[in-house]
């Protein structure tokens, strides 16, 4: 899910004038430079409270621990796409200083403004994970030292009615000055965050740049393995060569 807004006209001249072509197979990435070396994106993470105090019944106690694992199994798996990318890829780097959202230095507002939807005035909906992206990312762009870091991160139970599982700011990784860089991920499950790795990486993608989907280049996604098809698969692996 992106937040840039493209003119119907423009996804339509896309989607008519240009040849798709096959799917790619796995691709390697490439280095066109004199030295490609791995760039670091810095990454704060929250946890949503009710997905918190889910964790506290599961662990007995604080979960801070038990989150911070989950954490080492997420971006482990991230990483393996990002390393994947040409000219020496990415890497997510963060602390293991898991926070409440309550507890934090994010202040949430009852309502915001709907960047999607004319923009609008809307009150938050909770169950929404629009919604709560758009309240995230208000809160993070009032912040005084919102550049300190490259990338916020909101960690959310899953919202069943919602087929949307992730959400983050498109370009805003290298645009400072773009709209406050936040990303919103939902957990499944409670023993397994890394479920949703390849929705998580995808989203990643987005936040360093890439805005269209593979659906408008390629024809079809085998064994859904493309990972900047729009409705990722959760094993997706294939980057767009080149």
């Amino acid at each position: 899910m992106i937040f840039k807004l493209l003119s119907p006209w423009l996804l339509f001249w896309v989607s008519c004038t240009a040849q798709k072509s096959p799917p790619p197979e796995f691709v390697g990435p490439v280095c066109d430079k004199s030295r490609c070396t791995r760039r670091v994106i810095k990454v704060k993470m929250y946890i949503e409270d009710s997905l918190w105090d889910r964790m506290v019944r599961e662990a007995e106690g604080d979960p801070t621990e038990r989150i911070g694992k989950q954490m080492d199994i997420i971006f482990s798996r991230v990483n393996k796409h990002l390393k994947n990318l040409d000219n020496g890829g990415f890497k997510v780097d963060f602390a293991r200083d898991v926070v409440k959202l309550n507890r934090s230095e994010i202040v949430l507002e009852d309502t915001y403004v709907d960047r999607i939807n004319g923009n609008k005035t809307t009150k938050v909906d909770p169950t929404d994970i629009i919604s709560q992206t758009f309240q995230f990312q208000e809160a993070v762009q009032k912040l005084p030292d919102r550049n300190s870091t490259d990338l916020r991160i909101l960690f959310i139970t899953e919202r069943r009615s919602d087929p949307t599982l992730a959400t983050a700011e498109e370009t805003c990784i290298c645009n400072p000055d773009w709209f406050g860089c936040i990303a919103v991920f939902s957990i499944r499950f409670l023993d397994n965050w890394g479920h949703g790795q390849a929705v998580f990486a995808h989203e990643i993608g987005h936040a360093l740049g890439m805005d269209l989907h593979d659906d408008q280049f390629y024809t079809s996604n085998p064994k859904s393995r493309l990972i900047m098809w729009s409705s990722v698969g959760f094993h997706a692996y294939i980057k767009q060569p080149g």
